[in-house]
C-alpha cells in the first residue's frame, strides 16, 4: 500500500499520542530501559498472546495499518525479540485462534539464557475487559519472575487491572492502555528509552477491584480519588501517578489571589543526570468542612513543564477562578463558597501533593444560582479515615497562619438566567436560502419562517436519520438544498476515529474506493497524557480525515465521568474527575472544529442512575458544563436523569443552554423530544441547526 501524505502524517501523529500517554507504573533497580551494553541489540523474550495483537475501541474498525507489540519490538534498532519463541505465538495463533498459547510447554530456563529480559503483555480488549489478572497469568508470571532477573510488565488493557497480586514480581510495569494503530512502535520506543515516559494515570489504581465496588454504591458526591481518598482506601497507584526516568522536584511553590483568581507558581528542577524529564504540577484544594461536607480535596488545574535536561529548570503556573472552589447547595440552589479555609495543595499526584498555601474566607458567598432540577437531595455517606501523610497537620497549621484573606469582590457571581419564552420565527416577503443568510440578504428568522411544516419537521426530527453518500457513516440530514439551499449533513461515529468502511464496493463486490481513516489512542489513554496541545492535535487530525471524507459531524468526544472498570465503554472515558473530562474533551472537540465538529456526547450514566442534585452538579455534569462552550453539537442522552427522559424541551438542555453557555445545536440517537413538538419548538431546533449548517456551504 502507497501511502498519502495525510496518511504519513496521522500515523505520527497517532505514534505521538500514544507515546506521550503511556504511563510507567514501576521502575525499579533499572529494569528499564531496555538498553544494550554494546553495538549488538538487547535480547528480550516476548510472552502473551497480546503481543501479536492491536487492541481498539471499536472492534469494527476496520485500519489501514496496525503496529502490534511484537512489530513495534522487532523494528526496534535496541532490542531483539527472541524468535523463535516469536515463531511459536505466531503458529500457534494461526493453527488456534482464540485459544491461550500454553507456556508451560517454554523452556523459562533456556530462554532466561538467551535474554537478557522478559517482557510480558497482558490484552484485554475492549468487549471483553476484565480487570483480575486470572490464576494462569498470575501462574505464568511467577515462573517467568523466578527464571528472569528483569521483567517487564506491560498492561494493553482498556483501563484499571488489579496488579496487586503480580506488582511485586516485576521490575518494571507500563500501563499502555488502548495505545491505537501505532501503539507498538511508541511501546518499543519508550522501552527503550528513544522516548521519554510522560504519562501520569487519569484514574486511582485501588489494589482491589472491589474497591471500586464500595466507593459507587451511591451516586453521590464520591468517585474515585474523591472517594479513596477521603475514606482511606489502600491504593497501588493513585490518581495522576506516573514515573520517569529521570527525576523532577518542586524547588520552590506560591500561592496568590489576583482578583478573582487563584495563582500557583511552582519551580521544577531536573535533579537527576543523565535524563530529560518533563513533568505534571497538579493542584487540588480542600474545601471548608461546613454544612456541606466535601471530599479530602479536589482537582484544579495542572500545568506540565517543558522538557528538562539535567540542571534545568522550570516556573510554570496553574490559574483558576476563585468561584472553581465553590460547591453546590441544594438548600440554597446555588453554588457557595462556604466560610472557612481553602487548602491549596500542589504536587505530581493526588497522595504526593503537600499544602502550599491557604485561602480564607469569612462568610459565605453564593457564586452562582442555578435552575432547580427533579432530582433528590444527596445523602452523604459518613466519612471514614482519610488518607493523610507525615507532616501534613504542620502543613496545614503553617499555611493557615499565614492564609490570603478572600474578600467579596475576590468572588465572581453569575447572576440566573432564566430562559426566555421563545417567539415565532417572522417570515419575510421573499423566498429565502441558507446563502442568502450567509452573506448577510436575510437571518436565520426568516429563513425558518420560510420552511413549510413538512420540511421543518424533516430538517429537525429526521435529522441524522436520512441516507448518506458516505460509505459506513450513521446517516444525513435531510437534503432541502433545492428549496432553500440547507445541504445534507452526515453523522459518523467511531471511538478511536472516523468509523468508517475502509474498502467501498459495487453490487458485484468490486472495490471500488477507500477511506484510509486512523485508529488513534483511546480516551482514557490520552487523558494519561495530561497534554491539552496533544489531545487537540488528535482532534485535528480527526477532523482533517472528516473533511477527506464528507463527514459533517463526528460522534465524540464523551465527558463522562469515569466511576470504574465495570463501566460501559470504560475506555472512551477520559478519567474519573471531571476538570480532566472537561478540559479534554473540550480541546479534542476545539481540534476537529477547524474542519468538521465533534458531537458532546452528554451525561450518560447507567439507565436510571439515582443521581442527587449536588452529585450531579458538583460531579457527574461538571465536565460537561466545561466543554459545552467549545461544542458545537451536543447528542442527548437516551438514558433517565433520575426519574426523567433527557429530550431538547427538558431541564438538561435548559441546563446546557443557559447555565453552561452552550449554543450549538442537539442531536438525539432516539426521540428528541419527550412530548410531541409544536412548530414554535421546531422553529428553536432548526434555528441551532441551521447556525450550523451556514458554515458548511
Amino acid at each position: 500500500m502507497e501511502y498519502t501524505p495525510r496518511m504519513t502524517e496521522h500515523m505520527l501523529v497517532a505514534q505521538g499520542a500514544a507515546a506521550g500517554s503511556m504511563v510507567l507504573l514501576k521502575n525499579v533497580n533499572n529494569t528499564l530501559p531496555l538498553r544494550p551494553a554494546g553495538s549488538e541489540k538487547l535480547p528480550v523474550a516476548v510472552f502473551g498472546m497480546g503481543q501479536l495483537d492491536t487492541a481498539l475501541c471499536c472492534g469494527e474498525f476496520q485500519t489501514y495499518r496496525a503496529v502490534s507489540i511484537l512489530d513495534g519490538l522487532c523494528a526496534s534498532p535496541l532490542v531483539a525479540p527472541d524468535g523463535l519463541l516469536a515463531h511459536k505465538y505466531r503458529n500457534w495463533r494461526l493453527n488456534n485462534p482464540g485459544r491461550d498459547f500454553p507456556w508451560q510447554t517454554l523452556s523459562l530456563e533456556e530462554l532466561a539464557e538467551n535474554n537478557a529480559a522478559a517482557i510480558v503483555v497482558l490484552t484485554r480488549p475492549e468487549e471483553a475487559y476484565d480487570p483480575i489478572i486470572n490464576n494462569d497469568e498470575q501462574a505464568m508470571l511467577r515462573s517467568i519472575a523466578a527464571a528472569f532477573d528483569r521483567v517487564v510488565l506491560v498492561l494493553n488493557t482498556p483501563g484499571y487491572m488489579e496488579a496487586a497480586p503480580v506488582a511485586e514480581l516485576c521490575g518494571a510495569i507500563v500501563y499502555m492502555g488502548v495505545a491505537g494503530q501505532e501503539g507498538g512502535t511508541a511501546l518499543a520506543e519508550l522501552l527503550t528509552g528513544e522516548a521519554m515516559f510522560l504519562g501520569h494515570l487519569a484514574q486511582s489504581w485501588p489494589r482491589r477491584r472491589a474497591d471500586f465496588i464500595q466507593a459507587n454504591q451511591a451516586a453521590d458526591i464520591y468517585c474515585g480519588y474523591r472517594y479513596f481518598d477521603t475514606f482511606g482506601t489502600e491504593l497501588l497507584y493513585d490518581f495522576g501517578h506516573g514515573l520517569t526516568y529521570g527525576k523532577a522536584e518542586l524547588e520552590a511553590v506560591g500561592v496568590a489571589v489576583d482578583g478573582t483568581d487563584v495563582v500557583v507558581t511552582a519551580t521544577v528542577a531536573n535533579t537527576g543526570e543523565t535524563w530529560p524529564v518533563s513533568q505534571v504540577v497538579q493542584v487540588y484544594a480542600s474545601r471548608p468542612q461546613g454544612r456541606l461536607p466535601q471530599p479530602k480535596y479536589v482537582f484544579q488545574g495542572f500545568a506540565r513543564t517543558k522538557v528538562l535536561d539535567p540542571g534545568q529548570r522550570q516556573t510554570v503556573t496553574v490559574r483558576f477562578s476563585v468561584g472553581e472552589l465553590s460547591t453546590f447547595s441544594e438548600d440554597a440552589s446555588a453554588f457557595l463558597l462556604e466560610a472557612g479555609y481553602y487548602d491549596i495543595r500542589v504536587g505530581f499526584s493526588a497522595r504526593s501533593a503537600m499544602i502550599a498555601g491557604s485561602l480564607r474566607l469569612m462568610r459565605d458567598e453564593v457564586v452562582q444560582p442555578v435552575l432547580p432540577m427533579n432530582l433528590a437531595r444527596t445523602e452523604i455517606r459518613p466519612a471514614g479515615l482519610p488518607f493523610t501523610y507525615p507532616g501534613e497537620d504542620e502543613e496545614r497549621a503553617a499555611a493557615r497562619k499565614y492564609a490570603i484573606r478572600l474578600s467579596g469582590w475576590n468572588v465572581p457571581r453569575t447572576k440566573l438566567r432564566r430562559p426566555k419564552a421563545p417567539q415565532p420565527c417572522r417570515p419575510a416577503d421573499h423566498p429565502v436560502t441558507l446563502a442568502d443568510v450567509k452573506h448577510g440578504f436575510a437571518n436565520f428568522y426568516e429563513l425558518v419562517a420560510g420552511l413549510s411544516n413538512s420540511d421543518l419537521r424533516a430538517l429537525v426530527l429526521d435529522f441524522g436519520f436520512r441516507p448518506t453518500a458516505v460509505p459506513g457513516a450513521l446517516g444525513a440530514s435531510a437534503d432541502l438544498r433545492e428549496a432553500y439551499g440547507i445541504p445534507p449533513m452526515t453523522i459518523a461515529a467511531g471511538a478511536d476515529g472516523l468509523l468508517l468502511t475502509r474498502d467501498i464496493k459495487d453490487e458485484d463486490e468490486q472495490v471500488t474506493g477507500h477511506q484510509y481513516c486512523t485508529a488513534f489512542p483511546a480516551a482514557s489513554l490520552l487523558a494519561c497524557a495530561w497534554d491539552l496541545e496533544l489531545v487537540s492535535a488528535v482532534g485535528a487530525a480527526i477532523g482533517r480525515e472528516m473533511q477527506e471524507f464528507g463527514v459533517d459531524l463526528w460522534l465524540a468526544p464523551g465527558a463522562d465521568v469515569l466511576r470504574g472498570p465495570s463501566q460501559h465503554h470504560a475506555s472512551r472515558c477520559w478519567s474519573e474527575d471531571p476538570v480532566v473530562c472537561g478540559l479534554c474533551a473540550a480541546a479534542m472537540a476545539r481540534g476537529a472544529d477547524k474542519y468538521g465538529a465533534a458531537v458532546l456526547r452528554t451525561v450518560s450514566m447507567e439507565h436510571k442512575v439515582p443521581a442527587t442534585q449536588r452529585a450531579y452538579q458538583d460531579l457527574y455534569s461538571l465536565g460537561f458544563a466545561i466543554a459545552a462552550r467549545s461544542a458545537r453539537a451536543v447528542l442527548l442522552p437516551t438514558q433517565w436523569l433520575g426519574d426523567e427522559p433527557c429530550g431538547e424541551d427538558t431541564a438538561l438542555s435548559q441546563a446546557l443552554i443557559h447555565e453552561w453557555g452552550f449554543g450549538g445545536m442537539f442531536l438525539a440517537d432516539d426521540e428528541r423530544f419527550t412530548s410531541e413538538p409544536g412548530r414554535l419548538q421546531l422553529e428553536q431546533a432548526a434555528l441551532r441547526i441551521l447556525k450550523f449548517a451556514v458554515s458548511r456551504i
